[in-house]
């Protein structure tokens, strides 16, 4: 990511295509001290960004993609910024520091790739067992397996009669074209119709989740948001879903713009802008303990540091 750094006036403008100028002050409370050049190991690589840190080294913007570390140097020293390189061992270190956001917080991420092909999986043993607590969700995912293997089916199909065309002409092999075009116009309005059940079946559940508090989502980017399915209490990112083993949550604010929950006793940190109402609702609906608390700077600080995880 092309990221650009500029002094004008008392702000540090910082311009990264895609998004507008971010203005960070150079002058007053939480202002620009440390630019601080990261690292992480990552899924089969390590990953790289730029953070820009206030005096009480919280997050005032981070930024991902490597940079020129004395081009960055050098312009912290020229601009009387600090300058620091740190390699975090681990992602969770790495995102436990990055969490810790100060009032005047930005981010600027990647443009948002398409998402990738679902793998086709073959159904096993255990996906053969309708599980006791979801089974439409089981039927429902029988049903795509069975459209998946027709689709398989008629492809091979397809293929087959093209190669017999193409290395026996002088075969009758034309006659199996006429079926196989009806079974793609069946198979196409199947996928076509199967698609829309299945958007509208998730909108409905996410509606409908929403209004029973199984869901509570953060506001704004990044995406994160806690979901309760069948007694699971589940964290999802725009990277990935996983299952959490929390009862409890802590709701707290520390100055003004800076809120976030702590799931479970330290487990995991959530900064950002939670509706207390919903997050109320959604603890006295799932048997979660919710408190909440007003922290000083100090307490923020300490207790973000002692967090296992974070979703910055």
């Amino acid at each position: 990511m092309t990221l650009a750094l500029a002094v004008d006036d008392d702000d540090l403008v910082v311009e990264v295509p895609e998004h507008p100028p971010v203005r960070l002050p150079l002058a007053g409370p939480h202002r620009v001290s440390t630019l601080l050049l990261f690292g992480y190991p990552g899924r089969g690589r390590t990953r790289y960004g730029l953070a820009v840190l206030d005096e009480s080294g919280m997050v005032l913007l981070q930024a991902p993609g490597s940079r020129s570390r004395q081009e960055v140097e050098t312009f912290a020293r020229d601009n009387g910024l600090g300058f620091e390189l740190r390699r975090f061992a681990t992602g969770e270190e790495a995102r436990i520091a990055l969490a810790r956001r100060s009032p005047g917080w930005h981010v600027v991420t990647w443009r948002r790739p398409p998402p990738p092909l679902p793998r086709l999986r073959v159904p096993g043993v255990r996906s053969l067992r309708p599980p006791m607590g979801s089974p439409r969700i089981w039927w429902r995912e029988q049903l795509l397996y069975g459209l998946m293997w027709l689709v398989l089916a008629y492809g091979a199909a397809f293929a087959t009669l093209v190669v017999l065309n193409m290395t026996h002409p002088g075969r009758d092999v034309t006659r199996g074209m006429g079926p196989l075009g009806v079974a793609a116009l069946v198979l196409a309005g199947l996928t076509v119709a199967g698609a829309a059940v299945v958007v509208g079946i998730g909108r409905h559940r996410t509606r409908r989740r929403i209004a029973d508090a199984r869901v509570i989502q953060r506001r704004g980017e990044p995406h994160c948001r806690l979901v309760a399915v069948h007694g699971r209490l589940l964290l999802e990112t725009a990277r990935r879903t996983r299952e959490i083993d929390a009862s409890e949550l802590l709701l707290y604010s520390a100055e003004p713009g800076v809120s976030g929950l702590i799931v479970g006793a330290g487990l995991l940190h959530l900064p950002g802008d939670w509706d207390p109402g919903e997050v109320e609702r959604f603890a006295v609906r799932n048997g979660l303990e919710l408190r909440t608390r007003a922290l000083s700077v100090e307490e923020y600080l300490d207790l973000t540091a002692r967090v296992r995880d974070a979703v910055p």
